[in-house]
C-alpha cells in the first residue's frame, strides 16, 4: 500500500509546485521558473510516459536538445540524471536498403571509421 501512495504523493507534490509557479511566474520575483521546473523534474523522476514525451521533443526539436544538454552539463548529479534519461536515442542505420555503409546518404553511424581508398 505504501509504494502506491509514493507517486500519487510526488505527482500530487509536483502539480502543486507547478501551480504554484504558474500563479507567481508574473511577480518581479524569479521564483516561477524554479517552481515549474522542480514540478517537472518530479514528473520526469517518476513516469517513463514523460521522459519519453521529452525524448519526442529533443529528438525534433534541436534547439531544445542542445538547451537541456547544456543543463546536463551544469545540473546537480540528481538533476542531471533525469535529463540525461531523456536523451534522444541514436538509430542504427538501416544497411538491409543500401549496400553502403550509412545507407544512402552517407552519413557513418557511432563507432563506425570511414575506410581509405
Amino acid at each position: 500500500m505504501g509504494r502506491k501512495l509514493v507517486p500519487i504523493f510526488v505527482w500530487s507534490a509536483a502539480a502543486v509546485l507547478i501551480a504554484l509557479g504558474l500563479m507567481t511566474v508574473w511577480l518581479p520575483i524569479p521564483t516561477g521558473v524554479p517552481l515549474i521546473a522542480g514540478g517537472a523534474f518530479l514528473i520526469l523522476g517518476t513516469s517513463r510516459q514523460a521522459v519519453r514525451w521529452l525524448r519526442a521533443r529533443r529528438r525534433r526539436n534541436l534547439d531544445l536538445n542542445r538547451l537541456i544538454s547544456g543543463l546536463e552539463d551544469r545540473a546537480p548529479t540528481p538533476v542531471a540524471e533525469v535529463l540525461r534519461r531523456s536523451r534522444p536515442r541514436l538509430s542504427s542505420p538501416d544497411t538491409s536498403r543500401s549496400p553502403r555503409p550509412g545507407g544512402a546518404t552517407g552519413e557513418l553511424s557511432l563507432g563506425e571509421r570511414p575506410k581509405s581508398p
